[in-house]
């Protein structure tokens, strides 16, 4: 049967486990780099089990939001639409883990053949739709023909942006788009020219960069969905592994675009003294020692995560053990939770103590004594060297020179 297959695909297959999920991909051991690591982007199909946790976290998503969501009753069925699919990994994972109905799609007829089998094999052919179109040619059928999903998840090799505003139109009056980019370099700042001409952003390469580049991606999203009239609640973001993902709620109303649009700012980040912080659009200059600012914006500067559904995510972890990544699953949302409330951007602790010359603390010990001072201090998921806290510049610098 498997030689079947493989002649009818033109590529060797193999059948991975994955959540619930039996999914045949081709055969890894055939596109690997010179170092014996399994290449995605060579395979004839897009199939990366590197993501296994981003998409663990899709499903978990998309459970939770069924009960939080206003437009999706409880019991109700999601509608999920998946306009670039590879395998299908994710639209039957969705399927089957989400009780989801899902509209999956994929320009490459060997992917769509790929997620035809996949369906077969796990037995939800009734729950897939699969069309072989353009992304944004899907996305545009469907707002014509009146379909207005629960969640559409766009999750492309490098970023969302072309795909945004078809994405936007897509929604009815109450959704969420999930987002993946994997497009880090110019969203951490290590592409200037990039990150301005992809996200119309002023650029500059922070001390916090990977929470720059979730908040400038979140940022971009509430600008784009502000013009189609939509307001946005931000209902998780993060940076993991080399990706931002963000699951971004669209509530059409022009007065929520309008207060949206007033979460936007600029950040800053002082290379003198290391102050780190949300600006005004004319500050130029360090507010505590004058040095000249690297700006960056604009950006998103309010939470990164809703309680209430964050809340929910961690209880249907708890009950999910046959998740992929079950562990990393928990342990991420459940520091996720203290770290999300704090809106200010990290700060990266081996460079402020390189600011003044000391030796670096243990981070628990610098989340201790924050604590103990009355603030509100976290180490961040961000970073290994990172902290989060709500202590003023001047006393947060006094604290870690006593340490």
């Amino acid at each position: 049967m498997e030689e079947t297959i493989e002649r009818e695909l033109g590529f060797q297959v193999e059948l991975v486990h994955e959540g619930l999920a039996k999914i045949l991909v081709p055969k890894m051991d055939l596109y690997l780099r010179e170092d014996k690591v399994y290449e995605p982007a060579w395979a004839p199909v897009f199939y990366n089990p590197r993501m296994r946790f981003n998409r663990d976290i899709a499903i978990l998503f998309a459970r939770a939001y069924s009960v939080y969501g206003k437009s999706t009753k409880e019991g109700q069925t999601p509608v999920i639409v998946e306009p670039l699919a590879g395998t299908g990994v994710r639209a039957v994972r969705y399927a089957i883990e989400a009780g989801a109905q899902v509209i999956v799609n994929d320009i490459d007829p060997r992917a769509v053949k790929l997620i035809e089998l996949n369906a077969r094999i796990n037995n939800v052919n009734d729950r897939l739709q699969v069309f072989q179109l353009d992304a944004n040619e899907l996305l545009s059928r469907l707002k014509r023909e009146g379909v207005r999903p629960t969640i559409v998840d766009i999750d492309p090799f490098g970023s969302p942006a072309p795909y945004l505003d078809a994405a936007i139109q897509s929604i009815g009056r109450q959704g969420v788009l999930a987002l993946t980019a994997t497009d880090t370099a110019p969203l951490t700042g290590t592409h200037l020219k990039a990150l301005r001409r992809r996200y119309d952003v002023e650029p500059a390469r922070t001390a916090w960069e990977k929470e720059q580049a979730v908040r400038i991606l979140v940022g971009y999203v509430i600008r784009r969905a502000a013009s189609y009239g939509y307001g946005t609640r931000i209902l998780l973001a993060y940076y993991a592994d080399y990706y931002v993902r963000a699951y971004v709620e669209l509530l059409k109303g022009a007065k929520r675009a309008d207060e949206s649009l007033n979460m936007l700012g600029f950040g800053g980040y002082c290379p003198s003294c290391g102050y780190t912080g949300y600006i005004d659009k004319s500050t130029t200059r360090c507010p505590y020692c004058s040095h000249e600012l690297q700006r960056v914006g604009p950006i998103y500067t309010g939470p990164l995560c809703d309680k209430r559904i964050l809340d929910r995510l961690l209880k249907e972890a708890y009950e999910a053990e046959w998740l992929a990544e079950h562990k990393r699953v928990i342990g991420f949302l459940e520091a996720y939770s203290a770290e999300c409330e704090i809106e200010r951007p990290y700060y990266r602790i081996d460079k402020i103590c390189s600011i003044l010359k000391r030796n670096m603390p243990k981070i628990s010990q610098i989340v201790d004594r924050l604590r103990e001072h009355g603030h509100k201090a976290v180490k961040s998921i961000y970073d290994p060297r990172a902290v989060k806290t709500t202590a003023r510049h001047p006393e947060f610098l006094k604290i870690l020179s006593e340490l």
